[in-house]
């Protein structure tokens, strides 16, 4: 738009005018034919009482003065130089107007010595431009109007994308209440479409989750019984058992404990997906951790396994700390899991300005880089592995994130150098 404006401004003057030159011959003609038709219809009539049904003055765009023989106006309006000149011109009236001025057109057939002169004005823009530097203060001008057009309209194209875009980061993060059709208004183009449709995907996506979710609890809530009265059961045999059949028993009672943990850590999990937020109170997360430490040290101590912390004398922080202690708890056990006999986990505690940082070191396999993030996910089992990279039957990984997010933290894991597995809690201070 600036271009074309700038382009047009710097046209010279003769040519943007042709097309105005035309209308004003024309006008001088239609008016001095208007008062011969008159005079003729009634000869007795005042060509000043006829001037005045005219609208004469028509500026900036053009003024049209009706001369009597003597060179004055008929209204008793001034002249400009131009007209009075050509007003007072002996001979062809028509030769006078192309010698005076192009923005002069004369009529004066049949109207006994009077004239129709027509005086064309300049466009608006053709003072300024005559102006010294009028021509660049409009392309300048120009220029920063269209500058402000497209930024006006790149902030109303751009202003839904980056909804969408903050909304996106929202949803990838765990939140799948927020919408976008509400914040796009009233707009029906491609965009407020697109809105649309990721509305519909986020709904869907919470739709399935909370499917799965249920799934979850009423599963397990159904295994719970046929459990129980499995254990029952056990529990009356082994009145009468003997040797080999209690042995058999014992056997089968640590699976079944081990399926009841299981359930009980489904249903911990799905509690927790449901879950927007968790109470808080003031922990001491070193005590927490050592607490920990000696509980797995037995463990350890029997599998030929060690464990260590490192941390400051306290660290007190608002936590909810049954669910801090469950995730720290999940990936201690699952660390010493997969050490290497001989070996021992490290536990570290660490403070920034902002976070603490819970550490986990252990000296075993480790874990494809591709798949790092993945090991958080429920049930999920690393290719390939003898077992699966998380205690509690493949979700204790899975609930110790959940157990971050909750706080406002995040869980994540890296190979260390040297061999094994890295895994970071991390929690607001």
């Amino acid at each position: 738009m600036a271009l074309t404006v700038a382009v047009a401004t710097w046209l010279p003057q003769p040519h943007a005018t042709i097309q105005d030159g035309l209308i004003s011959a024309q006008a001088a003609e239609l008016i001095a034919r208007d008062l011969r038709r008159e005079l003729e219809r009634d000869p007795t009539q005042s060509i000043a009482e006829l001037a005045k049904g005219y609208e004469l003055d028509q500026a900036p765009i053009q003024t049209v003065y009706i001369v009597t023989p003597d060179g004055l106006d008929v209204l008793g309006r001034s002249l400009p130089d131009a007209v009075a000149e050509l007003a007072s011109s002996p001979g062809d009236p028509q030769q006078a107007a192309r010698n005076i001025s192009r923005r002069l057109h004369v009529q004066d057939d049949g109207l006994a010595g009077y004239r129709v002169i027509v005086f064309q004005g300049f466009f608006p823009l053709f003072p300024a431009l005559a102006k010294p530097g009028g021509r660049v203060l409009l392309a300048s001008f120009a220029v920063i109007t269209s500058a402000a057009m497209a930024m006006l309209l790149a902030r109303f194209i751009a202003r839904p994308v980056r909804r969408l875009r903050i909304a996106g980061r929202k949803v990838a993060a765990g939140d799948l209440s927020v919408r976008v059709v509400p914040s796009v208004g009233g707009r029906s183009d491609d965009i407020a479409k697109l809105a649309h449709d990721f509305d519909l995907m986020t709904e869907r996506i919470d739709a399935l989750l909370q499917s799965r979710h249920r799934m979850l609890r009423d599963v397990s809530h159904e295994l719970r019984s046929p459990l129980a009265r499995l254990q029952a059961l056990l529990s009356i045999q082994r009145q009468s058992a003997d040797t080999a059949e209690t042995r058999r028993i014992d056997r089968m009672e640590v699976e079944l404990e081990r399926l009841d943990r299981l359930i009980g850590e489904i249903l911990d999990y799905s509690r927790m997906e449901a879950a927007d937020g968790v109470g808080r109170h003031a922990t001491d997360l070193v005590d927490l951790l050592q607490t920990i430490i000696d509980d797995a040290a037995l463990e350890a101590e029997v599998a030929d396994k060690g464990i260590a912390l490192r941390a400051p004398s306290s660290c007190v922080v608002a936590v909810e700390s049954n669910l801090v202690q469950r995730a720290v708890e999940n990936v201690v056990r699952n660390a010493l899991k997969h050490t290497a006999k001989g070996t021992a986990v490290d536990v570290s505690l660490k403070l920034d300005a902002k976070n603490v940082r819970i550490i986990i070191d252990d000296r075993g396999p480790g874990v494809p880089d591709a798949l790092l993030a993945r090991i958080f996910e429920p049930f999920y089992r690393v290719e390939g592995a003898q077992a699966t990279r998380s205690s509690g039957g493949g979700i204790g990984l899975a609930i110790a994130e959940r157990s971050m997010r909750l706080h406002g933290g995040s869980a994540s894991a890296s190979n260390r150098e040297g061999g094994g597995l890295r895994v970071e809690l991390q929690l607001p201070r």
